[in-house]
């Protein structure tokens, strides 16, 4: 992603949905870039910015992101349209996407959420709450084009924060320990190479359950970031399986990363 384009939050009016906004903000001072608060709403709506319902979302959003980081400059948009289009369309114009774990009310994760962190072509930060993250960041490791873009991702956002990169292995089978020990060797030692400034603590953990094996280690984690390979419903993408249990139960911010975030280039490398 080209390091001037803006961090987007998406707006909702949510509690969930202003923690993102706190986070984008805050995310947007360390990468230095600007900010901008996106509210969509249908073409016909009693809650577009004409019936004030927008208006006061995005004002009360404003208050968030200046109360978190000051210093950035943000603008806020009202786009009539579809909220899950209209998102992943813009995400191929921002360094990241960050929305709120779930809308009004709603414990679970939202259909807004799951659909754009699917299918965007930038990462996809889900905040559930509001609160410091001063932990490390901590991501998934495999040997897909998701899995790279997302280690690079994560080593990216461990030397903005200065903390220290943990990259994971999980794996079950006995037979597969020796290959599993040999990845993430090869990974720390390819992102040491490229990230000198991050402090790496590569840790490779035996369990069944991948999501559980990623949420055990990243229990007092900043972020953790996983890459998403999720498989295709008639046309469009959907989640997987582990990117979806994680977003649905981890309490610190999680980073989707998609194959799509690699870049066209980056695919067909990988392809041929």
């Amino acid at each position: 992603m080209d390091s001037e384009f803006p961090v987007l939050a998406g707006v909702d009016g949510s509690r969930p949905g202003l923690a993102a906004v706190g986070w984008a903000a805050k995310e947007a001072a360390r990468r230095r870039v600007p900010l901008e608060l996106l509210w969509v709403y249908a073409p016909v709506s009693d809650r577009d910015p004409a019936g004030g319902y927008g208006t006061r979302c995005l004002r009360d959003a404003s208050a968030v992101a200046t109360a978190a980081a000051p210093e950035v400059p943000k603008r806020c948009v009202a786009e009539p349209g579809d909220v899950v289009e209209t998102l992943i369309q813009r995400s191929a114009s921002s360094s990241l996407v960050a929305l709120g774990a779930a809308g009004r009310d709603r414990p679970y994760l939202g259909h807004v959420t799951r659909m754009v962190a699917a299918r965007a072509v930038s990462p996809v930060v889900v905040v559930r709450a509001a609160g410091p993250a001063p932990g490390a960041v901590v991501v998934g490791v495999d040997d897909s084009l998701a899995g790279e873009t997302a280690l690079s991702f994560a080593a990216e956002t461990a030397a903005l924060r200065q903390c220290p990169l943990v990259p994971v292995r999980v794996w079950y089978d006995r037979n597969a320990e020796s290959d599993a020990e040999k990845l993430l060797a090869a990974c720390t030692e390819a992102t040491a190479s490229a990230r000198p400034d991050v402090q790496i603590l590569p840790r490779l953990v035996r369990q069944r359950d991948e999501a559980g094996g990623l949420l055990g280690e990243s229990a007092d984690a900043g972020l953790l970031v996983v890459g998403s390979h999720g498989r295709r419903l008639r046309t469009r993408p959907i989640l997987g399986v582990t990117s979806h249990e994680v977003l649905e139960r981890a309490r610190c911010p999680v980073a989707v990363v998609s194959a799509a975030c690699a870049g066209p280039a980056a695919r067909d490398d990988q392809s041929s």
